[in-house]
């Protein structure tokens, strides 16, 4: 009877385990890629999260609005998020298998069966043998010189670079979508002026039609009035075509398919005076490139500590007990005797003598491993500032051009008018007008392309501060570096 009680407490205690164990499993690959199942603790760290939080500051709704949908469905977001939680379940599952002990039950039956030469029995000519063992087995590493200590900080340092490279993917998929956006504006932008320049350049072929049949011009006139009515044409359909490839372009990095069907329907924001960038080390502890790149070099510290640690001796607890039955009726009720159970407990040091010099190239390889690391790190650092300084640089110069582009296209908007109304009274000739056509034409597709170059470029301003100027901390009160 008391065995039988020990036997139903140890299948509850499996079974129980086993229910632990599967309500630990992580949930289903459609729970990380949906873009409708981010749930409330994503969405709340997304909102906080510097990809988002500087989108505001453009004050264009629709831009924030896009750039939140591709953070909530962009497939490349999702893979990098993806890889993230992956490091981050190696550095939980590296910390429980390292510094803690490992304990193992297990179980096993065997039966065999051999001729008996020795029985007379004609009926009884197998011998048949049965064992059923238990046992348990507890091991521990204990971690003399720090090295499994290095190896769990050295994941936990992955994990954490892991976790800065998916903050730098959303900053990254926020600026893309942002500028997509710019770009959809400028390409609409360009269709429309397109579409205006091929309806003046008709209306002068109608005009130069009328004054060559009324024999005041030649054939030269109205051939060319011709060509430029064709030429107009042919930039339409690339303007057109310019459109879709920017519609699907935003489309794909928002998720959704590419069909060229989506327009914007707000304007290019009007743009506050640069915001200071502030010191050049607080960069350092914005950007998320950046603070990965520290990690990194960090991990990569901790790994020479292990390598160099791995060619010490090495000090392991070993616990076994285990009990076999094999009586003549062997049951299941005694595999579990405690009181009857073999016990050893083994404590033993190992010491690597020689393994073909595996672990000394290993050591000397970490050595040249964190060098490269804390190299990536100088590079991504100087390259945060570069990004940053010319974006401030570029601001001024797009300034300037903006500026002097809207005063040029305002000149020639002049200027055609003029030029149509002398050629309607025969004053001015075609060539003068085709001439005021393409000044105002150049002058209006470099006032569009100015424009959403320096939105374009404030965005990349805010990407290159890590979460824009709001999020950074920066000193308000200092004037932008000239």
């Amino acid at each position: 009877m008391k065995n039988g009680v020990r036997l139903l407490v140890g299948v509850g205690l499996v079974a129980l385990a086993g229910s632990c164990a599967g309500r630990n499993l992580p949930p289903e690959p459609d729970a990380y890629v949906a873009a409708d199942a981010i749930g409330a603790e994503r969405a709340a760290d997304l909102a906080a999260s510097p990809a988002a939080t500087w989108l505001d500051d453009l004050n264009s709704a629709e831009m924030s609005t896009m750039a939140r949908e591709a953070l909530a469905g962009s497939p490349d977001l999702q893979i990098v998020e993806a890889r993230y939680r992956a490091a981050r379940w190696r550095a939980r599952g590296a910390f429980g298998g390292n510094l803690l002990p490992n304990l193992s039950v297990g179980a096993s039956g065997t039966r065999s069966e051999a001729p008996d030469v020795l029985d007379s029995d004609p009926n009884n000519d197998r011998l048949r043998t049965e064992f059923l063992t238990s046992s348990v087995v507890a091991s521990w590493e204990i971690d003399l010189w720090g090295r499994l200590t290095a190896q769990t900080l050295a994941a936990d340092s992955s994990a954490d670079a892991a976790r800065q490279d998916l903050n730098d993917a959303r900053l990254s998929i926020a600026g893309q979508s942002s500028r997509a956006w710019v770009d959809l504006i400028e390409a609409q932008q360009l269709l429309a002026l397109a579409q205006e320049d091929l309806q003046t350049r008709e209306r002068a072929l109608d005009l130069t039609q009328r004054r060559y049949d009324a024999g005041l011009i030649s054939s030269l006139n109205l051939r060319t009035a011709r060509s430029q009515v064709a030429s107009a044409r042919g930039f339409q359909a690339q303007a057109q075509d310019s459109l879709l490839v920017a519609s699907r372009r935003l489309q794909e990095i928002m998720g959704r398919y590419p069909d060229g069907s989506l327009r914007a329907e707000g304007t290019l924001p009007e743009l506050a005076p640069l915001a200071a960038a502030g010191a050049p080390g607080d960069l350092l502890e914005r950007r998320p490139d950046v603070l990965a790149s520290e990690h990194r070099m960090r991990a990569a510290g901790f790994r020479i500590h292990e390598a160099r640690a791995a060619m010490l001796p090495r000090l392991t607890l070993r616990g076994t007990a285990g009990l076999t039955d094999d009586g003549p009726n062997p049951s299941i009720n005694n595999i579990d005797d405690s009181a009857n159970m073999i016990t050893n407990l083994v404590a033993g040091i190992t010491m690597p003598i020689f393994n073909g010099g595996a672990l000394l190239s290993e050591s000397r390889a970490s050595v040249a491993d964190r060098r490269a690391a804390a190299a990536d790190y100088v590079r991504t650092s100087i390259a945060a500032w570069r990004e940053v300084e010319g974006t401030i640089s570029a601001d001024q110069s797009l300034q300037i051009r903006e500026e002097q582009f809207a005063i040029a296209a305002n000149e020639a908007r002049e200027a055609q008018a003029l030029a149509e109304r002398e050629y309607a009274r025969g004053v001015a000739t075609l060539f003068e007008l085709i001439d005021a056509y393409t000044r105002r034409i150049d002058a209006e597709r470099g006032l569009i392309a100015a424009r959403a170059a320096r939105v374009s470029n404030r965005i990349s301003y805010h990407v290159a501060l890590g979460g824009g100027a709001r999020t950074g901390g920066i000193d308000e009160d200092r004037e932008p570096t000239p």
